[in-house]
């Protein structure tokens, strides 16, 4: 399975990578493997490709990363949550994600500090069970 990619266009990279524990946390997504910091240049140009418009504002931190999700899982739970980022879900079936592929491995640096998804909380751990029970019950 090919995995979707979200660009996430911040201010700062502190910014993208509370954007990239946002979608963890609140968008119920798993980030697969590293993000990747991209250039600028390339980071508009997949903005233009995904989106079929130039972008309106420059940013100073531009990181891509895999996700788990389809495309429209994913953008639907993006419209549920508001990242401190500009957030832009790349579908595997683009000439975009076949772009972003091609320069994974040996171009891109991985994020500063690494990515580390966000400890849930307590309550957020008994909420979790409690639906993976409903989810069960349901199934019988």
């Amino acid at each position: 399975m090919r995995n979707t990619i979200v660009l996430v266009r911040a201010d700062n990279f502190q910014k993208a990578s509370v954007a990239l524990a946002d979608l963890v946390r609140y968008g119920g997504m798993k980030i697969r493997g590293d993000p990747r910091i991209i250039p600028p240049a390339l980071s508009e140009w997949v903005f233009e490709k995904v989106s079929g418009e130039k972008p309106r504002r420059k940013f100073k931190a531009h990181v891509v990363a895999q996700i788990d999700l389809p495309p429209r899982k994913a953008i639907g739970r993006l419209m549920d949550i508001h990242p401190p980022a500009h957030v832009l879900v790349v579908p595997p079936d683009s000439e975009a994600w076949e772009e972003l592929m091609r320069l994974w491995g040996g171009t891109f640096e991985k994020l500063r500090g690494g990515f580390h998804p966000p400890k849930r909380t307590k309550a957020e751990e008994i909420e979790r069970k409690r639906k993976k029970r409903e989810d069960e019950d349901l199934d019988l």
